[in-house]
């Protein structure tokens, strides 16, 4: 199915007169696609040319026509054209099957009416299972998974990038330890000769001293 989920609302307002989800769509989508649709209908000033939004869901097609709006959730393998088409159609038959509505959108609807109307026109333009739609598909999937594995294989390069600056600042670091400590016990070496020199010429001082006096 290339139509995902189709509705019907009153212009400017929260009101959706009717909504249509394909039964190859999952119930768990259901609420988020209301909220969405209701954030279009609420913010549509009525305007009649087509409005094309993209979301992760699909592409979300919106006409006006006089007080309702019409909008369908289609999949991204669905033509601009089909899609655009469809939802004119959308128009048209509404208007035909029920004249009131468009106008007064509080009109009574007959549910099983629209949603004759509704599957008609989802046969004709949003199901399919050709092997051109196969295809593209498939190629879409490949795609996917070709940009993720890129993805990866980027991430893992930064990684490794990250691993070779830390090796290099530890031999760095590495290297200044070694050099302090080589400069230290050099220096531990000086101080202790200075030691054993002092100490040697205290001890030579008292030696000359005491012959002195045993003199």
């Amino acid at each position: 199915y290339l139509v995902s989920y189709l509705v019907i609302g009153e212009s400017g307002t929260s009101n959706i007169i009717y909504d249509y989800l394909s039964p190859a769509q999952s119930q768990k989508n259901y609420s988020a696609y209301v909220n969405h649709a209701m954030s279009i209908i609420k913010q549509d000033k009525g305007h009649s040319s087509m409005n094309k939004q993209n979301s992760s869901f699909g592409s979300w097609f919106t006409v006006s026509s006089d007080r309702l709006t019409y909008i369908i959730l289609a999949d991204v393998a669905m033509s601009d054209a089909s899609a655009q088409y469809m939802v004119r159609s959308l128009v048209s038959d509404v208007s035909n099957a029920f004249p009131e509505l468009p106008l007064n959108p509080s009109s009574p609807v007959n549910r099983n009416e629209m949603e004759k109307i509704v599957k008609s026109l989802c046969a004709s333009f949003g199901k399919t299972d050709d092997k051109i739609y196969q295809a593209k598909r498939t190629i879409d999937t490949t795609k996917n998974v070709m940009k993720s594995n890129i993805g990866s294989l980027l991430q893992n390069h930064n990684h490794l990038h990250d691993i070779e600056n830390a090796s290099s600042s530890m031999r760095s670091a590495a290297q200044m330890f070694s050099d302090k400590g080589r400069l230290l016990e050099q220096k531990l070496k000086r101080r202790n000769r200075m030691m054993m020199l002092a100490a040697g010429g205290i001890t030579l001082f008292f030696v000359v001293v005491l012959f002195m006096y045993f003199m």
